[in-house]
């Protein structure tokens, strides 16, 4: 068996490490795959270091936020031209290879899906995000259209949460529907935590984004520091643009947190680093999985998250971790000073071994070889 993957972005990022992950099962299930990024970049060296065949085909979203309102026109048609020519191109690479299956691993285009259909290949459609809920944008002018189109150019469309498979369900065909929860590796061994009694350590991961709410957490822990708390924040992911990072870096000097908050940059593996933590904060408005929060959990670490998204399905409320009121700062700070007094709680070992066999490989592998019957 054969198939053709597109990714939507040359850098690493959740979505790109759940194809990863799906490439490196399939192909230990003897399946060839291919893979198209849109430029150069670290996930098409990360392919070729596995002998995984990559096509460069350049293209845009068809996702409105990310396309600025006051585009003149002409760049507009120009987008048009590239995506028209971005699925000629794609017709062309399915004509030379031959797949049984082609796969997008993105809402953001359906330069895929078009060519697919073109050359009457079945398409599975692989949806990681929301849309406007976490990343601001809607597809194809409009969700409804987007999700309409979505399940016309799809034989199964897979979700990563049931969260995010209830936002299309009233769009999508539910027997193309199905649910897949990402792996998310980590090293096979739980660190030991370090000694709380010197300061409480947290983390965050994920790019640097409004939609990822770092500013909450930061606002929280002012709330924290005064009630004396002893902690430090490492926030971790890919740099914002100027003007968030210029509001974050503002925001922790007013805040007099200087010496306990660190912009670490990105991290590509960041296992061993999560284990030198006592808890990772997920305070994403709507996080469509939480691949970190699993990640967390995995290396027995408890997590403090949003009452939204896919953080409901990771998440045993008291047992893994806690639940804040998303947009609540002091309920974010709360739930910060209740871990902390209530640490000796959270077993590590069973918070670990619990996330590791809900979410592991064997289980995704027996899922993808369904959706590649």
């Amino acid at each position: 068996m054969k198939i053709l993957w597109l990714a939507h972005e040359g850098f690493i990022s959740g979505a790109n490490n759940c194809l990863f992950e799906y490439i490196e099962i399939l192909e230990q299930k003897g399946i060839n795959n291919i893979v198209i990024v849109p430029m150069p970049g670290a996930m098409e060296n990360l392919f070729q270091s596995k002998d995984i065949s990559v096509y460069q085909v350049k293209f845009y979203p068809w996702s409105s936020t990310i396309i600025p309102k006051n585009f003149p026109y002409i760049f507009y048609l120009r987008r048009w031209v590239r995506n028209w020519y971005a699925v000629a191109q794609i017709k062309k690479i399915i004509k030379e290879i031959n797949p049984d299956y082609v796969a997008t691993n993105t809402i953001v285009t359906p330069v895929a899906a078009k060519a697919a259909a073109s050359c009457r290949k079945k398409h599975i459609w692989f949806v990681h995000e929301f849309g406007e809920e976490d990343h601001g944008y809607s597809i194809a002018g409009n969700f409804k259209r987007g999700a309409r189109l979505i399940n016309k150019l799809s034989s199964k469309i897979v979700f990563n949460s049931l969260a995010v498979q209830n936002k299309f369900t009233s769009y999508v065909d539910k027997r193309k529907a199905i649910v897949v929860y990402n792996i998310a590796k980590v090293p096979e061994t739980v660190n030991h935590y370090p000694d709380l009694m010197e300061k409480l350590r947290l983390i965050m991961l994920g790019r640097m984004a409004p939609s990822k709410n770092q500013l909450e957490a930061i606002r929280a822990l002012a709330i924290c520091h005064k009630k004396g708390l002893n902690f430090e924040l490492n926030i971790t992911g890919e740099d914002a643009d100027e003007e968030y990072l210029r509001v974050i870096n503002t925001t922790i000097a007013e805040l007099g947190l200087t010496e306990k908050i660190r912009l670490t940059g990105p991290m590509l593996n960041p296992g061993y680093f999560l284990g030198e933590h006592h808890a990772l904060l997920m305070c994403s408005r709507m996080e469509a999985f939480g691949r970190v929060t699993v990640e967390a959990l995995k290396m027995g670490v408890p997590v403090i998250a949003a009452n939204t998204g896919g953080s409901l399905e990771i998440i045993r409320d008291g047992a893994d971790g806690y639940f804040y009121q998303s947009g609540n700062a002091q309920d974010l700070a709360d739930k910060i000073l209740l871990l902390y007094n209530n640490y000796w709680q959270f077993n590590k070992e069973t918070i670990a071994v619990s996330a590791r066999q809900r979410f592991n490989e064997s289980k995704t592998a027996a899922q993808l070889m369904q959706i590649f019957n």
